[in-house]
């Protein structure tokens, strides 16, 4: 596979599991202060990306 097909499999799959990861941790919409409005979830999102980049590392290493 080129190096182009590859970085956009990877760019698909965090996307991917971005989003899976953001339905499984998502709690709500913030009702008060200066993020009102914002959504709520139960982990900071630095680390719902960094799972969903974990994600992507392992499912690459199976398929290589």
């Amino acid at each position: 596979m080129s190096h182009e097909k590859i970085e956009a499999l990877e760019i698909g799959l965090y996307e991917d599991y971005l989003k899976e990861l953001e339905k499984k941790y998502y709690r709500g919409v913030v009702a008060w202060g200066p993020d009102k409005g914002d959504a709520y979830y139960s982990k900071m999102y630095c680390e719902i990306e960094a799972e969903a980049e974990q994600k992507v590392k392992e499912f690459m290493d199976r398929n290589s």
